[in-house]
């Protein structure tokens, strides 16, 4: 072999070597299997070459070319994938911010499809706002509502006459006031609950002892329970409905014989009514009772005693 060829060998592999790192170097690896694709925006919002490509967060290409096409002045960026990656139809290649610096990349949003791009289709684009640019629009619509709320005060002000707008200063400072008290009511509070601290300590801990008694007094109070419902069922079955029907029987009994004497019917009836029962009564009695005297006074009278012999 000749010097000459083995030079010859030695720069081929020099030059392929160098552009393998420069590709390398714009993160191309001209050894690995890809397939391309195309996507057309209107604006890329400073995508570079050699941007990533993620899908779901997983770098899965790099961003090849980047040109502008006429007539219409769009922008055709090229990006490869990996050759075993399958691009389902309606996918969206989509431009948005990598980080907080606004770094440029190309996310892949998928569809459900089961068709799929072969290498070298275009696929459908969008390109999502920067971060200043979303913060500008949520904070636009609350400028404009600021600057007419200004205006407002600013009419509504000029209204007023002098008196009236230091009427309003006073009522503000007012207000100022109240909130200052506020403040100190809310710090001698917290004074108060900071010294009387103890004694809240003291009573959390009695009623955790009281808790305490209960959950250990448990089962004598699950007993007394016991033998307060042992001592209802006992009344239950004392029979005591048939013994309070039994009492109201008896009671509307009584109630008819009062009703009975009162009037007039039956020996006590007539007795409590009729006069004449009771007069002959009262007479007998005194009779009776002359009686019993005369035979004291006279006993002669009503008993004869004969020694030698019945009397004739």
């Amino acid at each position: 072999m000749s010097k000459e060829f083995k030079i010859g060998i030695i720069a081929t592999f020099l030059i392929a070597l160098l552009i393998w790192g420069i590709n390398f170097l714009k993160g191309k690896n001209i050894l690995k299997d890809t397939n391309h694709y195309h996507a057309v925006y209107q604006e890329i919002g400073g995508l570079e070459e050699a941007a990533p490509v993620y899908l779901n967060g997983y770098e899965v290409g790099l961003v090849e070319t980047i040109r502008l096409t006429e007539p219409n002045n769009h922008l055709l960026v090229k990006f490869t994938l990996n050759k075993d990656l399958k691009v389902p139809r309606r996918s969206k290649s989509v431009i948005y911010n990598a980080d907080l610096m606004g770094t440029k990349a190309i996310k892949l949003v998928f569809t459900d499809a089961r068709q799929y791009y072969a290498s070298g289709d275009t696929l459908p684009t969008s390109l999502e706002a920067s971060v200043t640019e979303q913060i500008y629009t949520e904070i636009q619509p609350i400028r404009n509502r600021a600057e007419k709320v200004m205006a407002a005060l600013d009419s509504v002000l000029s209204v007023f006459d002098p008196i009236t707008r230091s009427n309003i200063q006073q009522s503000i400072s007012a207000l100022s006031s109240t909130s200052t008290h506020l403040k100190n009511s809310s710090q001698t509070l917290q004074q108060m609950m900071s010294e009387n601290n103890k004694k809240i300590g003291k009573i959390i801990e009695n009623t955790q002892s009281v808790t305490t008694n209960l959950q250990e007094n448990n089962q004598e109070i699950n007993n007394t329970l016991k033998n307060l419902s042992s001592i209802s069922d006992s009344l239950q079955n004392a029979r005591l409905g048939s013994t309070i029907r039994h009492l109201e029987n008896t009671l509307s009994a009584t109630d008819s014989l009062m009703q009975g004497i009162q009037s007039g019917k039956g020996s006590l009836g007539r007795l409590a009514k009729e006069d004449s029962l009771y007069l002959n009564l009262n007479q007998t009695t005194r009779n009776l009772n002359a009686l019993l005297k005369d035979m004291k006074e006279h006993p002669g009278r009503y008993i004869h005693i004969s020694v030698f012999g019945k009397n004739k």
